[in-house]
């Protein structure tokens, strides 16, 4: 992966497997920046851009792509034109930008189908996170969630699928870890509020120093 960013916003990324909770994180740690008088963005992956719209309805069965390889570069175009579409724009602005999905997500769901080492190489120019949080949640917590959804994805559909996933998102960490990138697994079994509040210290430690006026928890 490329060297840290020197920008004037901070990119934080909340990550987990299907059920996890990252959407409800995201969501919730970005209303708290903004009340707390931080400019702040919330965006996802796959994006809204043209390339990830072609992506959802992959995800959604209502098309197909050729293969893992296929997948995995269109996961990892969308993310640049996510990058240089969205997220620059806002951190030069001076924005937070947190997002629900990054590069760690292809890192482990691609590789159901492709070489891990690959994957590294076709996202070496997307931006390194400020911060990214890894939601930690058994398998079987994970598919009990998503049990209330009317439809699910691609990858939703099938516990045993998910518990690869899993196993392949501790191999994706591992080897970030060991490339200097830093990743913190929280647990994410607890109740949103006890997730958000240890989020939130974590961002705390990223943006103190962005945000002097900001009444982080200590």
């Amino acid at each position: 992966m490329n060297p840290p960013n020197l920008h004037p916003g901070a990119l934080i990324v909340i990550e987990g497997i299907d059920g996890a909770g990252s959407t409800t994180q995201s969501a919730m740690l970005t209303e708290w920046l903004r009340a707390a008088g931080i400019a702040s963005a919330v965006t996802s992956e796959p994006s809204t851009g043209p390339i990830g719209v072609t992506i959802r309805e992959y995800l959604a069965r209502r098309l197909e792509l050729g293969g893992p390889q296929a997948e995995a570069l269109a996961f990892a175009a969308d993310r640049m034109d996510h990058v240089m579409r969205e997220v620059v724009p806002a951190l030069a602005r001076g924005e937070t930008v947190v997002t629900d999905r990054y590069y760690l997500s292809s890192l482990a769901y691609q590789a159901l189908g492709c070489d891990l080492a690959w994957l590294l190489e076709i996202n070496r120019f997307a931006l390194r996170p400020d911060l990214t949080v890894f939601l930690d949640v058994p398998v079987e917590v994970g598919m009990d969630r998503l049990s209330g959804r009317e439809s699910r994805e691609r990858f939703e559909e099938d516990g045993g699928i998910l518990d690869r996933i899993a196993g392949l998102y501790r191999a994706a960490i591992a080897a970030l870890r060991e490339a200097g990138e830093e990743v913190h697994i929280i647990d994410g079994t607890r109740s949103p509020a006890q997730i958000h509040e240890e989020i939130l210290r974590l961002a705390a430690d990223v943006l103190r120093s962005r945000y002097p006026d900001a009444a982080f928890p200590a």
